[in-house]
């Protein structure tokens, strides 16, 4: 088979690694379309621990590991997110990467206890970690003590997984797609016209972005998510280290008079951005709001225009589309990466390693395939929009977010679980890829929708004493600090990944 990517970035070259992950068995021939003419932004991106799977596991056959990633794309781990503000300024919460111990069970008896001792976040060692300053590596500098994510450009990291691809085969031409030429009767997707010339494929994988160049044609239809997240713009930007700044492995998600901003740390600089709502505010006051806020002068990159939704159908005929053009949920609890890497596993492996094309493309697998990546989708806009239902209220933008705008029923159900008991991992869906309690909960806490009372009365009605919550919120310490004692402080990881010395 012949199967090309219309897109490079992240998502084009990470299509182009799993593509390449079984080849030795497929002899397929992989091609990337990638045009140097579209400007690259880099402001900044984090991920969930799916991108740390990728890179210990999966992409370990081409020399890949963490260290080789972090040296080679100035990244830095990602410990949670910092949410300031957003139930009223002066207020913060944590969403750690990494879940209790207790989070899979029908009740996270951890994470009750210690909320109702007034320390939700101490029941994740990675949010201990973080709020501690340390990081998730031990002190002989290659074991990790706890979970984490990334943050890094994503540009580097799409350039970084394309000079392993090309070495590994992947063809790259610098074009554009001009057109599509579609076999009348199948309706397959045959060839394209690009400015260099005609290209065919039996496959083609769409990761063109918000343009959509090949499943918009083809069919893909569109659900918006318009009523139900309120963000629709974003102006990303550089924001240079201060001199001898600590630097957190942490996002900070910090909540604006119109939406929420953006900082995420790299080896070397943050990448930021605002995500706002152009029915409450416009562009320039949009960047006057950033500058008053932070009390940083704020230079700004572009303004990008999106909006929130997703194919109708992922997968049409020969063509499927991955990453932002697939779908998009704004940038909060770092979806994009996320559910670009869910798709490539659900694709690659339900698609038998695309050994002949009669094995990939069939209706039951596409059928199957679009159903999944629905419900990816909106199982991740009910967990966005959960956290713009808070308590703030001092601006239009706000009292719009708690009054007026149109809530999901997950969230309404989910809302009204928590007047009544703790959710557990058994009020959500879970199969591969799924956000589910484990994120979910910090959530819940930080806004107040699940409080102390009903968290003790959950914990009571399981039947546990109260000897029994002391002993795990004691044995909860003794973890935490087993783990901050085998780790290294955070600044001492930064200066390790400057210096080029980290696991030596």
């Amino acid at each position: 088979m012949k199967i090309v990517i219309v897109g490079g970035g992240t998502a084009g070259w990470l299509s182009a690694m799993y593509a390449c992950r079984f080849n030795e068995f497929s002899k397929n021939e992989i091609v990337v379309i990638e045009s140097s003419k579209i400007p690259t932004i880099g402001a900044g991106e984090g991920s969930t621990g799916v991108l740390t799977r990728v890179m210990n596991t999966y992409f370990t056959k081409y020399g890949v590991n963490e260290i080789d990633f972090l040296n080679n794309t100035e990244a830095i781990l990602k410990l949670g997110i910092n949410f300031r503000d957003w139930n009223g300024v002066g207020t913060q919460f944590y969403n750690p990467i990494q879940p209790s111990d207790t989070t899979q069970s029908s009740v996270d008896i951890d994470l009750l206890v210690q909320h109702i001792k007034g320390a939700a976040y101490e029941s994740s060692p990675s949010a201990f970690l973080l709020k501690n300053g340390y990081s998730s590596y031990s002190l002989n500098k290659k074991d990790t003590t706890a979970g984490h994510g990334y943050h890094f450009d994503a540009y580097k990291v799409g350039q970084y997984l394309k000079s392993i691809a090309i070495n590994n085969g992947v063809k790259c031409i610098d074009t554009e797609v001009v057109s599509l030429n579609r076999n009348t009767n199948t309706g397959e997707l045959e060839s394209v016209e690009t400015t260099i010339g005609n290209l065919q494929a039996d496959f083609w994988i769409d990761c063109s972005g918000f343009s959509r160049t090949l499943i918009e044609p083809m069919g893909g239809g569109w659900t918006s998510y318009s009523d139900y997240l309120p963000a629709n713009g974003a102006i990303p930007y550089i924001h240079q280290f201060e001199k001898n700044e600590d630097i957190k492995l942490e996002t900070l998600a910090w909540a604006m008079p119109n939406g929420w901003m953006w900082q995420i740390p790299t080896q070397k600089r943050y990448g930021c951005g605002y995500v706002y709502s152009d029915m409450f505010t416009t562009y320039d006051n949009a960047v006057d709001e950033l500058m008053k806020t932070t009390g940083r002068k704020i230079e700004p990159l572009r303004n990008i225009k999106f909006n929130c939704g997703r194919l109708d159908s992922a997968w049409v005929k020969n063509v499927t589309a991955i990453g932002l053009s697939s779908g998009f949920l704004e940038p909060l609890e770092a979806t994009s990466i996320h559910s670009t890497i869910i798709q490539l596993d659900l694709l690659f492996t339900n698609g038998l390693n695309f050994v002949d094309k009669q094995s990939v493309i069939y209706d039951a697998n596409i059928n199957t395939y679009n159903s999944f990546i629905r419900n990816l989708f909106d199982d991740a806009k009910d967990l966005i929009q959960m956290h713009y239902i808070t308590e703030r209220e001092d601006t239009k933008f706000w009292k719009y977010c708690k009054y007026e705008m149109k809530r999901t029923d997950k969230v309404n159900e989910i809302l009204e679980i928590c007047k009544h008991r703790s959710p557990s991992m058994l009020d959500f869906w879970k199969y591969h890829g799924t956000i589910g309690w484990g994120v979910w909960c910090w959530t819940l806490v930080g806004l107040n929708h699940l409080t102390q009372d009903i968290s003790l009365k959950t914990i009571k009605s399981y039947g546990h004493s109260d000897a029994e919550i002391e002993n795990r919120i004691k044995r909860i310490s003794h973890n935490n600090l087993v783990n901050s004692i085998k780790s290294m402080k955070s600044n001492d990881f930064v200066k390790c990944l400057l210096n080029k010395t980290l696991g030596k």
